[in-house]
């Protein structure tokens, strides 16, 4: 498959084409990690979301593979690896959500990089993926804890982050610093399902609202 086939499937979010394609031909993986770093396109967030899946299914039959390119997505942001951290943290969220059994401490070493700034939108993107999809997988350090899972930060699209993640967490402990956010009316953008969501801070923090009312009835 050319690179070409390859953006016509994203571009038509045609992700479950991408997956059979990959079984055959490993390529594919260079090929959609080639088209992650451009995030304000949504073609690179459909890329994102395809490396995840692609990962999920080599995974069942080889997870070393998948092992190797999740450390080098590591590696990638650590500082003394002389690259930019890219779509890295993003990546390994989506690795994780796909196969959450089998890299479940790639998760855990991933949330440990909350506190890089440059990193954090992404590590707290991953954390809400993978909250989403296993919220018993992860454990939430101290350090977050005490930082409220940053709902408080300067960063409006890591508050959106943030609350989803004390949603699918069931965090009603942090309810007092959630209620708060309902006024936030700040702007966000975030991708979610194939398409970009143009929201607010205080809308996610209304449906994360809604979602704690509705698990106590």
């Amino acid at each position: 498959m050319q690179k070409a086939e390859v953006r016509e499937l994203l571009d038509s979010y045609n992700l479950q084409q991408l997956v059979e394609a990959a079984k055959k031909d490993r390529g594919i993986v260079r090929m959609l990690i080639s088209l992650v770093y451009d995030k304000e396109d949504v073609q690179s967030w459909r890329a994102i979301e395809a490396i995840g899946i692609v990962a999920g299914e080599i995974a069942k039959t080889n997870a070393d593979i998948v092992r190797n390119l999740s450390q080098r997505f590591l590696w990638m942001l650590r500082e003394e690896s002389g690259n930019g951290p890219g779509s890295a943290p993003e990546m390994l969220g989506e690795i994780v959500r796909n196969s959450p059994d089998v890299f479940a401490d790639i998760g855990q070493v991933l949330t440990s990089f909350h506190d890089e700034l440059m990193l954090r939108r992404g590590v707290m993107r991953a954390l809400w993926r993978i909250s989403e999809k296993r919220p018993d997988l992860l454990c939430m350090t101290c350090e977050l804890i005490e930082k409220n899972l940053y709902l408080n930060d300067g960063d409006a699209v890591v508050r959106a982050y943030a609350l989803m993640t004390a949603g699918a967490l069931d965090m009603k402990d942090l309810l007092p610093v959630i209620e708060g956010l309902r006024n936030d009316n700040s702007s966000v953008r975030f991708y979610d399902g194939g398409e970009f969501i143009q929201t607010t801070v205080a809308e996610v923090a209304n449906k994360v609202c809604a979602g704690f009312a509705g698990r106590e009835n």
